[in-house]
């Protein structure tokens, strides 16, 4: 007699996942950290792509006001040509405010012939006007042996940074109490500097008298243009105008470094 198990009804052994209280605990801890983990993932994440558009914002509006600023020193010299000596700015040194696509600046405009070129002046002039402004004997003496051996060699000073350099290299404090830009040049191209547009302390110093120190510009004159907008560096140009309207201007020195006189 044979018997036939019926596999339907058989009873199959469940098999139940028991999970502990402390496995439920870590499993907790463990999704807790994930999702700690993907939140700073995301914050920072967030952080760069802030700060590089805070960057990317800062460098267009540098951007911006460099060309404003590079507009202004246009603006400039477009008054001085097409006025003239009605120009307000013609009458040295000169102050005003331009806004440019919503930039403010405010601009000054000075003349470098009041100021002893050091590539053309006679060393006795130098030397007097160093005298008269405080500098020792051994300074000044060091000083005229860097300008005697510049020339010597034909080389020129380049600019007013050339001539900082080589006083503090014969050692002159250059800064505040003693700013070479604000008595000697390299662009005027004068043996002299010219009366009535010196500052007071260097026609003291030259022991020369008093003059007004308004002076005209005129197709020529090298100009100092700053520019000094809040939020940038200045912009400080030095520019001969020539009275062409194709080319009324030329560059002798551009600089976003102020001076230690500006």
């Amino acid at each position: 007699m044979h018997v036939f198990l019926d596999h339907r009804q058989t009873e199959q052994p469940q098999r139940q996942l028991r999970i502990s209280t402390s496995e439920r605990g870590s499993i907790l801890i463990t999704a807790v950290w994930m999702l700690l983990l993907g939140a700073s993932i995301v914050a920072v994440i967030m952080i760069h792509n802030l700060r590089a558009s805070e960057e990317l914002s800062f460098e267009r509006e540098q951007t911006q006001i460099k060309y404003a600023q590079e507009s202004a020193v246009e603006t400039v010299v477009a008054d001085m040509l097409f006025n003239g000596p009605r120009s307000e700015l013609a009458r040295l040194p000169a102050e005003t405010s331009y806004t440019i696509n919503g930039i403010a600046m405010q601009v000054r405009i000075s003349s470098e012939s009041g100021k002893i070129d050091v590539n053309q002046a006679d060393p006795v002039l130098i030397e007097r006007a160093l005298r008269g402004l405080g500098i020792s004997s051994s300074q000044r003496q060091a000083f005229l042996a860097i300008v005697a051996g510049e020339r010597s060699a034909s080389r020129l000073f380049q600019s007013p940074t050339d001539v900082g350099a080589a006083m503090q290299q014969a050692g002159m404090a250059v800064g505040s109490g003693f700013c070479p830009d604000n008595y000697f040049t390299t662009f005027s191209g004068l043996g002299q500097p010219a009366p009535g547009q010196m500052r007071p302390e260097l026609t003291k110093a030259l022991g020369q008298p008093s003059l007004p120190t308004e002076a005209r510009a005129s197709p020529g004159t090298a100009l100092r243009v700053s520019i000094n907008t809040d939020g940038a560096s200045p912009l400080i140009a030095v520019i001969r105008t020539s009275g062409l309207i194709g080319r009324s201007y030329s560059v002798l020195d551009w600089s976003d470094q102020a001076g230690c006189g500006d």
